[in-house]
């Protein structure tokens, strides 16, 4: 017994189940029989099966007596083990049809080879579909002949019917992809489902007022009474009725179980229907395939939702098209429409007949045609519009202005156009409202302006006068008593006179200036004495200047009036003391700023900062601050001119005026002047005198002032300082003289003259016959800058009125390089 044991471990090596079985099994009763006298060709490869883990049978004889591996027995399933040794027709009887004629081909020396060939076995009490990959390949005896099969094998049964599933459901994902309304979805469920029958021999799919069978051979199956109160909102699997004809599918058999799934909508809504699949006959206790169906039915349900929310949209869509009050359009890329929406002829009148199919050109404003071919370009092939607006005509052919936005796909422009002609019309109408409004607030400051004008001037006017009648009495009595007193209070008046105007010229930016490179750290040096004795004792006055700082341009004594101004101000905000401060710096003010501040351009600027710790200024009085004659100064301590002299002054300069106060935290009022690149320059130091010394005929003067008291008390002063004259009243005689053999030196001429012939016209006529004529401009009122500092040329001064004689006739001894005896 020892010896027969190990022999048969030799023939059967290892200790798995089959190895021990085949020690034990009983090959006497089989045709191979004692398993000492079996020939090596046959115990070489059934060692070589035993000790391999791939699956692996073979058969030996005529009958081929069936051996396998442990790998192999669950293919075998319930046929295990009871069909050790028996003959390969035995062990697969209800498949040995579809092998038989490879049988016979290895028994002629032929190797075959198959590929997931599918297998009904019944390995678990019922056909099951199987899929396997497998080779046979003969094996040899000891004479030579095939006495024997050898079949490697791979069970691809779960792999093949997954592969199938997935196909399935990925084609039936990019059918319903497209799917634009109820009847798409059906035709792709149809499509797909029919292609795939041996997971689902037949389905119905039962929508609200709909019932489909996926193939036609499952139409009389509609009209069953399906049990779809039980599945509301699950998945229910129900035995058929064994007389229902149902469609087999892929399979010979009918199936004899379906499944019965809801096809659900959105949370909180009703079922969109239900599907009808049945079940496999051959693939009993799938559990996978409950999956599959609720995956196919979760497919169908949303590509529904997709379908009546595109059909919910396409409502919207059709309302808002219908609907809107805005012009919706689509043109193709050559600009002609295509489509329009039906507010075209509800806004301009044009049917839509007789808008689609012709070019946009037709209905273009023709002032705006230009611009808007040039945005429907850009449109195509640039970039979408915003807010671009043009003109359309209407039917009546008046136009009307719409605001368009555009959108470029696939060749064709998506535009909508947005009526803004009451707009545009309301934005005129605003605009005049507010043109009016500052006409009138113009009015009303000229009303103020006139009134304080009129309250001052009478004032003086009333010294004057009183001064001259009294001076007129004291000589008809023939006495001097308090003639100088009189005298002097009608010149005191006279000069306050023309410190008022100079301030209404400045605010009006209409003062002639004499703008100069000036060192502003210097300048405001020299007047620290004075501001000192301005501001008084009890406020303390400290300079902050900047080193290197920049030159400015500007008119000097203007700026010194600014300064002194401000501290006055600043004076009056600390009535009990405090500190004014006076610091310069160089400065940059870009294009925002320079907006705000309402002046000259950005640029590069010195800037002089004025700053008292006073009781400061509410906003109120900070907006108003620059308006002519507003002060918060009591009655008769201000004229409420100074600020607004600074304003126009720095405007007229090219630079700009900024105030930071605040109530209880004093004021900082900053004065910006244009940054000069000249080379320095040296001030003017010599003041205009107040009398003039006489020299005997330094030179011929021609004075022409339409002014006839001007006009004396020039020449008068001339005469008296030696000067030969020639007067006249208007341009054209002036002209003759100078067009005459006469020798003038220079000319003195008053900018505003009557004739149709002002001085500058004059001046420049005269320099055509005499063109190193000397000419000083005498103005009033430089009205639009003829004569502006500016425009003059080398040879060209100008002087402002009033003026002191003493300083005209410096003026003229400077030009015309007179000497002083």
């Amino acid at each position: 017994m020892r010896q027969e044991a190990d022999n048969l471990a030799e023939i059967f090596p290892g200790d798995s189940e089959m190895a021990r079985l085949m020690r034990q099994w009983d090959w006497a009763s089989t045709p191979l029989g004692s398993p000492e006298s079996w020939p090596d060709a046959l115990k070489i490869p059934l060692k070589m099966l035993l000790t391999s883990r791939f699956e692996m049978w073979l058969g030996w004889g005529p009958e081929l007596c069936f051996f396998y591996n442990d790998a192999y027995i669950p293919t075998l399933g319930l046929k295990h083990p009871k069909m050790l040794g028996k003959p390969f027709r035995e062990v697969w009887a209800e498949v040995y049809d579809d092998v038989a004629d490879q049988v016979e081909r290895v028994r002629a020396g032929e190797a075959t080879w198959n590929k997931s060939l599918l297998l009904l076995l019944e390995r678990s009490g019922y056909p099951e579909e199987t899929y396997h990959s497998f080779s046979y390949s003969p094996l040899y005896g000891p004479q030579g002949a095939v006495d024997g099969l050898l079949c490697v094998v791979s069970e691809d049964t779960e792999s093949v019917i997954a592969d199938r599933r997935i196909d399935m459901l990925r084609q039936l994902s990019m059918e319903l992809v497209g799917a634009a309304d109820r009847q798409a979805v059906v035709d792709a469920v149809r499509a797909v489902l029919n292609s795939n029958r041996r997971d689902f021999p037949f389905a119905l799919l039962y929508l609200p007022d709909e019932a489909r069978a996926c193939s036609t051979d499952a139409e009389p199956l509609l009209a069953h009474p399906w049990p779809f109160e039980r599945v509301s909102d699950a998945i229910h699997k129900i035995n058929l009725p064994s007389d229902l004809p149902c469609p087999a599918g892929a399979w010979k058999r009918p199936p004899t179980e379906a499944l019965i799934v809801p096809i659900s909508g959105a949370i909180g809504q009703r079922s969109r229907g239900s599907l009808v699949f049945g079940l496999n006959p051959h693939r009993r206790g799938d559990i996978e395939v409950f999956d599959i169906a609720r995956l196919v039915s979760g497919q169908v349900g949303g590509a529904l939702a997709n379908v009546e929310t595109l059909r919910s949209e396409r409502r919207r869509a059709d309302r808002i098209w219908s609907n809107s009050r805005d012009l919706m359009v689509v043109t193709d890329a050559e600009g002609v429409f295509r489509s329009v929406s039906p507010a075209w002829t509800r806004i301009l009148g044009h049917s839509i007949e007789n808008v689609v199919g012709r070019h946009f050109h037709d209905f273009i404003f023709p002032d705006d045609l230009k611009a808007s071919i040039d945005a429907f370009s850009r449109a195509t092939y640039d970039a979408d519009l915003t807010a671009f607006e043009n003109r359309l005509v209407g039917v009546d052919g008046k136009p009307r202005w719409f605001s368009w936005h555009t959108s470029t796909e696939q060749d064709q422009v998506y535009s909508y156009g947005r009526d803004i002609t009451e707009q545009k019309e309301n934005a005129a109408a605003l605009a005049a409202a507010e043109d009016a409004l500052r006409q009138a607030q113009k009015m009303e400051a000229v009303g103020q302006l006139t009134g304080g004008i009129a309250h001052d001037f009478n004032n003086l006017l009333t010294g004057i006068i009183g001064s001259l009648e009294m001076m007129k009495r004291r000589a008809n009595e023939g006495r001097r008593t308090d003639v100088d007193r009189y005298a002097a209070a009608a010149s005191s008046a006279a000069h306050r006179a023309a410190a008022l105007t100079q301030r209404l010229l400045a605010f009006s930016r209409r003062q002639p200036l004499d703008p100069k490179i000036i060192n502003v750290n210097e300048l405001v040096g020299d007047m620290v004495e004075l501001v000192r004795r301005s501001i008084g004792e009890s406020i303390d006055l400290e300079m902050n200047a900047a080193p290197d700082l920049w030159y400015a341009r500007c008119d000097a004594n203007q700026l010194e009036n600014a300064l002194l101004n401000l501290a006055i101000n600043a004076r009056d905000a600390m009535p009990d003391g405090g500190r004014l401060t006076i610091g310069t710096a160089n400065t940059f003010v870009d294009g925002i700023k320079a907006r705000r501040l309402r002046g000259g351009g950005p640029g590069a600027f010195v800037m002089i900062t004025v700053t008292d710790t006073g009781h400061g200024m509410s906003a109120d009085v900070r907006e108003k601050a620059f308006e002519p004659f507003f002060t918060t100064k009591p009655i008769g301590q201000g004229t409420g001119l100074g600020l607004s002299m600074i304003y126009g002054f720095l405007q007229q300069s090219g630079g700009f005026v900024e105030i930071d106060s605040e109530e209880g935290r004093g004021t900082a009022v900053r004065l910006y002047l244009p940054r000069s690149q000249a080379p320095e320059q040296q001030l003017d130091g010599a003041a205009a005198g107040e009398t003039a010394v006489r020299a005997d005929n330094v030179g011929t003067v021609l004075v022409v002032e339409d002014e006839a008291a001007v006009r004396a008390i020039v020449v008068d002063a001339l005469r008296d300082c030696g000067y030969r004259t020639i007067e006249a009243a208007e341009a054209a005689t002036g002209l003759k003289y100078l067009q005459s053999e006469d020798c003038i030196d220079i000319l003195v001429t008053d900018v505003g003259l009557p004739g149709g012939l002002n001085g500058r016209q004059l001046a420049d006529a005269a320099r055509v016959v005499r063109p190193n004529l000397k000419i000083l401009f005498m103005t009033a009122y430089a009205y639009n800058l003829q004569v502006g500092p500016e425009s003059l040329e080398p040879g060209m001064e100008l002087i402002a009125k009033p003026f002191i004689v003493g300083s005209l006739v410096d003026r003229v001894n400077g030009m015309v390089g007179a000497k002083a005896p």
